[in-house]
């Protein structure tokens, strides 16, 4: 039971396995000097003519004495700091497992504290920022989780409402009622076909941005435009559009969704009497669309943050703050298919969205 146990405890520590190889290894060394030393000394003092049989064989005695007595100290000590030094050396690693055991049950760990650069502080390194990024993660779904169940719920509890009141004979119903109820499932459906449309950017990004062609981008974006023209003019709100033109490989369908993104924010959320600005600019490195309006202020720290799934810088999310803050999400992501790049800038509360798509992309796409 009891060499059970011992070997169990081997096999399971590395740290012990380590300790025990380096025992072995410097008891091997000690012993095998000692002795050469040993038969050398031997040796020499029997060449010593004044030295006779006696005297020698009791200096070989002595000296075999103090060979197994300083060989046996010598051992000891080096066992001890060779378990010293590889316990302080599989530290961390022990700390990694047991870091690790935590997260299978469900709990993120503490960061480890790193005190090295070797391989192994490296390793601890690369371990934190893995646990950091993963709880990062997590806390990302917990709170599209959240969102999505506000923006749900919110709708149908509308039509609950409304429903159950119409099934009481509470109100009765006219068109005004109706409209307002289509347009609560109408906020459904379009809620579940953006989350389709997260679902079919995550999993087939590659399939879902082909075939590319060249493209005049100038005309894409004045096409884009003049889809919004009339709903710009019937919310009295002035809308420029002024495009270089350019020629890039693109997939057409999907930087059409990103303009349509960007227009309808600027549409939803403009709060002002500026003008509602749509560009397109050409220059060495880089074709950049950009969506200029204004908006309510949105701070600096929060410029990264709104391209998040179900990100909004409103968090009551009422009706006339409007979207499920999807949009963004899938205009970065489509952006960033092209080699691209989609920001934020904000003066006050004028706010322009930038993409950039640079030329070598119609070189060679991903």
């Amino acid at each position: 039971m009891l060499l059970q146990k011992i070997k169990q405890a081997v096999t399971s520590k590395v740290w012990l396995k380590l300790t025990i190889i380096n025992i072995v290894i410097l008891t091997i060394l000690v012993i095998c000097s000692g002795l050469l030393i040993y038969q050398t000394a031997c040796f020499l003092v029997g060449g010593i003519n004044d030295v006779d049989r006696s005297r020698q064989l009791i200096f070989n005695s002595d000296l075999l004495y103090f060979f197994w007595m300083f060989s046996g100290a010598a051992i000891i000590m080096g066992s001890l700091l060779f378990y010293k030094a590889t316990r302080k050396l599989m530290e961390p690693i022990e700390q990694i497992k047991q870091s690790i055991k935590e997260m299978e049950n469900g709990q993120y760990p503490y960061v480890i504290q790193n005190f090295s650069e070797d391989e192994v502080g490296q390793l601890v390194t690369h371990f934190n920022h893995l646990t950091l990024k993963l709880q990062e993660n997590e806390d990302m779904r917990y709170r599209m989780l959240s969102d999505m169940s506000h923006e749900i719920r919110t709708p149908l509890s509308n039509l609950k409402g409304y429903l159950e009141a119409l099934n009481k004979g509470v109100i009765t119903g006219d068109s005004t009622l109706y409209s307002l109820l289509s347009d609560e499932a109408e906020r459904i459906t379009a809620l579940f076909s953006q989350i389709d449309s997260i679902k079919e950017w995550d999993n087939t990004r590659e399939r879902s941005l082909k075939p590319r062609k060249y493209a005049a981008i100038d005309e894409l974006i004045i096409h884009v435009s003049r889809l919004f023209t009339m709903e710009f003019q019937q919310a009295n709100i002035q809308f420029e559009v002024k495009t270089d033109p350019g020629n890039l490989l693109i997939n057409q369908e999907g930087i059409k969704q990103v303009i349509t993104n960007l227009l309808s924010n600027a549409l939803q959320y403009y709060q002002g009497n500026e003008i509602v600005k749509l560009r397109g600019e050409n220059n060495s490195d880089y074709y950049l669309i950009s969506v200029q309006g204004p908006g309510d202020s949105i701070p600096e720290s929060e410029h990264e943050k709104i391209f998040e799934r179900f990100y909004r810088t409103d968090p009551s999310r009422t009706r006339k703050t409007g979207g499920s803050g999807l949009g963004l999400a899938i205009s970065k992501d489509i952006v960033a298919q092209h080699n691209g790049t989609l920001k934020l800038k904000s003066n006050g509360h004028i706010h322009t969205f930038i993409v950039a798509i640079p030329h070598e992309s119609t070189h060679e796409t991903r």
